[in-house]
């Protein structure tokens, strides 16, 4: 289990944003189930994240999301647009003297690997990018007892949401919106919007006088465009794993693994290890089509082969090749690299433990700021002949 700090808001870039955590993660081939539990829900915000959720159900078999009321919190629109997605969307209210039901759970299963997001963020524009927010992002490995633990605590706590069972729970149809409203728990746009603008009128002339000379204006963080508007975008082009930036091409198919990185392979020192300069290309469990590589050949002849190797002068038994490799780290796409890849063949070098490596060359810098011990990789083949490969760490 790998636990990162989701922080935005509180600095103008915020790239680690649930928001932009949720875009790459419904970009990802490798998860089929979806839950979304968030307190409020706004217009701008499940429109926005509409438009990948519509691309992401080539491979998620079941999306859910359910919302609370509470507060006028969540609006007519928001509720309309849920409907719209075509996928299990659900209310879940409680009457005074209730608390309020108030969790913000984002969470992605697949059959090798889970992603959890709890915190403070809700399914709203500024709860998605713009707010100051604080979660928790909680990278599962399906393989181990103790990290699946944790999701089966969540399914416990709320299994009358997650099997449907909660009376409290109902499935959004046109009917309950109108009665929402009819009953003013819900709220629409309009009406939400002319009470915030009552609200700041008044209080206007005090804040302008009094705060303003004590309190400082931040920058705002960014807002991805298709969460701007009121109204349905035109469907996106498929993004990649890491939503990589404008020039970095669609990635192909996921051809190797590395679970945790070693500090020696991503240029820190740990316990007994030296930075090595490069990524040892090694087994880690990695199966094609049910079967164990045999990454002393599986690397130098079926991902790399068709490149043009070339003996290392004055190394015996080495080969080389420079090979394009696109880089994304924790979602920030850092660019296009010739990186060398090296091999040695296992038998004539007399070596066990790998022979097949990609040392980093101008990005090794990169790689070591960024403290990638026990980070997941993966290696994407290219899409197209021609293009490059693509490391995405995570």
């Amino acid at each position: 289990m790998q636990i990162q700090l989701l922080g935005q808001g509180f600095e103008s870039t915020s790239e680690f944003s649930v928001g932009n955590q949720l875009i790459k993660f419904f970009a990802d081939e490798e998860y089929h189930t979806f839950t979304g539990i968030s307190a409020f829900a706004s217009q701008a915000g499940v429109i926005g994240l509409g438009n990948y959720i519509i691309e992401a159900k080539k491979h998620l078999k079941i999306i859910t999301i359910v919302t609370g009321v509470d507060q006028k919190g969540t609006s007519k629109e928001a509720l309309e647009a849920l409907l719209d997605l075509k996928i299990h969307t659900y209310i879940f209210f409680a009457p005074s003297p209730f608390p309020i039901f108030h969790p913000k759970i984002y969470l992605f299963e697949g059959n090798d690997k889970s992603e959890l997001i709890i915190g403070s963020s809700n399914l709203t524009k500024p709860g998605l990018f713009s707010n100051v927010e604080t979660s928790l992002l909680v990278r599962i490995d399906n393989s181990v007892e103790d990290d699946k633990k944790i999701v089966e605590q969540l399914k416990m706590y709320y299994s009358g949401i997650f099997d449907q069972s909660d009376p409290n729970l109902k499935k959004i149809t046109k009917k309950l919106i109108a009665d929402l409203v009819r009953a003013k728990v819900v709220p629409t746009e309009a009406e939400r919007r002319a009470q915030q603008e009552k609200e700041e009128k008044s209080d206007r002339s005090a804040t302008n006088s009094i705060i303003s000379k004590i309190f400082p204006k931040r920058a705002i963080a960014k807002i991805p465009f298709e969460f701007r508007g009121k109204g349905r975008k035109k469907k996106v082009v498929k993004t990649t794993l890491s939503s990589p930036k404008a020039g970095a091409s669609l990635h192909g198919k996921i051809v190797w693994v590395r679970k945790k990185l070693p500090s020696s392979s991503v240029q820190r020192s740990g316990i007994g290890t030296n930075p090595t300069g490069g990524l040892r290309l090694v087994q880690d469990d990695y199966q094609v089509n049910g079967q164990k590589i045999q990454h002393t050949s599986y690397f130098r002849n079926n991902l790399f082969g068709n490149y043009n190797w070339q003996p290392v002068k004055n190394t015996p038994f080495v080969e080389a090749v420079l090979i394009p490799f696109e880089v994304t780290i924790f979602s920030d796409y850092k660019g296009k690299f010739d990186l060398e890849v090296r091999h040695k063949p296992s038998g004539e070098a007399g070596q066990g433990n790998y022979t097949t490596s990609i040392s980093w060359g101008e990005i090794s810098e990169t790689i070591r700021e960024a403290n990638l011990t026990g980070s997941r990789l993966e290696l994407y083949a290219p899409k197209k002949k021609g293009m490059p490969f693509h490391i995405v760490i995570n």
